[in-house]
């Protein structure tokens, strides 16, 4: 069944539809509706998160455009933006083919390899978009969103819980410090996909069919993509990405390679930004996955260490995480499952494993 905004962003746009089938629909997010018109022709309707300004929508679409002109399956528009009950709405191009739930090494490799060639064919594109409105670099301030008042959401999450605003502060000194410290600041910079998991990218008859959700793409540096794309429980996607990036004369260099961990740790800030940032708006704080996301940043809880899984929650006052297990010690970059981690959209990504990659090396609670 149609939505009335729906149904009114169609007939706006001139479709008259044989079918629509709901593929996503996330109220505070993005929604998306699989469209078939007359003659069997597909198309996606993109409903736009209820933050997204034109300004910020028209870059994506011009990162898409740049990349289908090259040639890449992407869910480019096919029709221009119309607004519907404050939300904005854009027909887009269909991309056949699933997401692989559970990747062998070898689908780890090509996906590694895919995410090099795309960088690839993105490369110069910057130098003409510069930054997308409202973001910026993830080295270069505790969260990507500039719209995030950092200093109000550690208010609003210690008058709930003090245990985690001290930890949430103490994490950030630590992040702007060792980011100043390698020298981050002159970390390169280029147009990125920014959420290069799995579940967006799409695969048919043993290869690459397309990829999918560019919302998060902005001017960022290589080490935040593989942050981003989850390489850290993926390891043969960093080493297959590093080998054809060197393969087209253009490796990592060694200050990306030096703050592949340090941007991971800010990433998990970052994430705790926007849990922070959904608590503050909706009055309700998942600590649970606040807490989740700060047993990620290497930055012990100055008012307490992790001692177990409470059964009840999380409180102020509590120490335990609901769904993190603490890896184990004894085996380089041991496996930790960790439950409901999630985007910056709210969508839950459940059953995560860390396995060896990058990692191997990092303090225990780091993985």
């Amino acid at each position: 069944m149609l939505t009335d905004a729906v149904d009114g962003a169609l007939d706006a746009l001139g479709v008259r539809p044989v079918s629509v089938t709901l593929l996503k629909d996330a109220a505070e997010g993005n929604g998306n509706w699989l469209v078939e018109v007359p003659g069997g022709q597909r198309a996606v309707l993109r409903r736009y998160h209820p933050g997204a300004i034109p300004e910020e929508i028209a870059y994506e679409h011009a990162v898409l455009a740049h990349l289908a002109a090259a040639g890449w399956a992407v869910p480019h528009p096919v029709s221009e933006l119309t607004g519907q009950d404050g939300r904005w709405y854009c027909l887009t191009r269909y991309i056949p083919g699933q997401p692989i739930e559970s990747e062998s090494p070898a689908q780890q490799a090509r996906r590694g390899r895919d995410l090099a060639r795309l960088h690839l064919a993105l490369r110069e594109l910057g130098d003409r978009l510069g930054q997308r409105p409202g973001w910026r670099p993830q080295h270069t301030a505790v969260t990507v969103h500039a719209d995030i008042d950092w200093d109000a959401c550690v208010r609003g999450l210690a008058a709930v819980s003090p245990r985690l605003g001290a930890w949430t502060r103490a994490a950030a000194d630590r992040s702007r410090d060792a980011l100043a410290a390698i020298g981050a600041g002159e970390l390169p910079v280029m147009v990125l996909h920014g959420d290069f998991a799995e579940w967006n990218v799409h695969c048919q008859q043993g290869g690459l069919a397309g990829v999918i959700d560019f919302g998060l793409t902005h001017l960022d540096s290589r080490p935040y993509e593989l942050a981003i794309a989850r390489t850290y429980r993926a390891p043969h996607v960093i080493g297959a990405y590093r080998g054809e990036l060197a393969r087209h004369g253009w490796p990592l260099s060694a200050l990306e390679e030096a703050v592949i961990i340090p941007i991971y740790q800010a990433f998990r800030l970052d994430m705790t930004a926007w849990e922070m940032a959904s608590g503050r708006k909706t009055g309700n704080y998942d600590l649970a996955a606040i807490e989740r996301q700060l047993s990620r940043t290497g930055t012990p809880c100055p008012l307490g260490r992790l001692r177990g899984v409470g059964a009840g929650g999380v409180d102020g006052d509590s120490p335990a995480a609901v769904g993190v297990a603490l890896p184990d010690h004894g085996v380089p970059g041991g496996q930790q499952a960790a439950v409901g981690d999630r985007d910056r959209h709210g969508a839950e990504r459940v059953a995560e494993v860390a396995g060896a990659g990058y990692l191997v090396g990092m303090a225990p609670g780091l993985r």
